[in-house]
């Protein structure tokens, strides 16, 4: 993977300490080995939807304080395209009939993030999973600043966000 531009100084451009490289590398190292045996599988709906979450949030984390007309209407289209498009049938027919509901609301960063913490909490209701707060704060810490540990200093976070 080639090293994240030096421009970017936001927290989703950023690397673990060397231990946590030297340590994917390890593992890669033996999934390596177990790939040679055996082709990868496809995501599961467990997988699909922690990496999907993983990813929501963090497009929200790191969406403009203060979008632009053309920020709010490619955030608003890329959910809108998920609602017709996501993978699970289930999952893809909840999400478009909750956005039918309440619309993505994309007038600022704060905004989108608990509106995505929102829909997060209504389907860990349906799954019978703790909700999470959906306090600006909590979030920025979870998905934009993280824990002090994050920084390398510690072990590493949870990557499933509560999912």
């Amino acid at each position: 993977m080639p090293p994240p531009a030096a421009e970017c100084t936001d927290g989703a451009c950023a690397r673990k300490s060397e231990m946590f490289t030297a340590m994917r590398d390890a593992l890669h190292a033996v999934d390596g080995a177990r790939a040679a045996s055996s082709p990868p599988c496809p995501l599961d709906i467990d997988s699909l939807g922690t990496s999907s979450w993983g990813l929501f949030h963090t497009l929200a984390a790191y969406y403009p304080d203060a979008p632009s007309a053309t920020h709010k209407i490619q955030a608003r289209r890329f959910f809108d395209a998920l609602g017709d498009l996501y993978p699970c049938s289930t999952c893809r027919a909840d999400l478009r009939a909750d956005i039918d509901r309440n619309p993505p609301r994309v007038e600022s960063r704060e905004a989108l993030s608990r509106w995505v913490c929102e829909r997060h909490n209504e389907v860990n209701a349906k799954l019978g999973k703790p909700r999470v707060s959906c306090a600006i704060d909590a979030l920025d810490k979870r998905w934009r600043k993280g824990p002090g540990y994050c920084d390398g200093d510690g072990m590493p976070q949870r990557d499933d966000g509560g999912a």
